[in-house]
């Protein structure tokens, strides 16, 4: 049986697809700084970037309310 520590500790880890994400969003920032123009594909990478962004707030917040609804703390 799973103890309100693990489920904490669970919902508040990143995953490996989360870190790979983020890892992602750094190298394409990094990228658009090199560039130091303004184009076509930099336009996208931001919106790439903005959804990617947005999509992660999105599992956090379901998280924190599932959690919610469970009774959990979170840390």
């Amino acid at each position: 049986m799973r103890t309100s520590h693990d489920i904490r500790k669970k919902q508040t880890e990143l995953s490996e697809q989360e870190i790979k994400n983020l890892q992602s969003i750094i190298e394409e920032i990094k990228f658009i700084l090199e560039q130091k123009k303004i184009n076509e594909d930099i336009l996208t990478k931001l919106t790439n970037i903005l959804t990617t962004i947005n999509s992660l707030k999105e599992n956090y917040m379901w998280r924190i309310i599932r959690a919610a609804k469970q009774n959990h703390m979170l840390d």
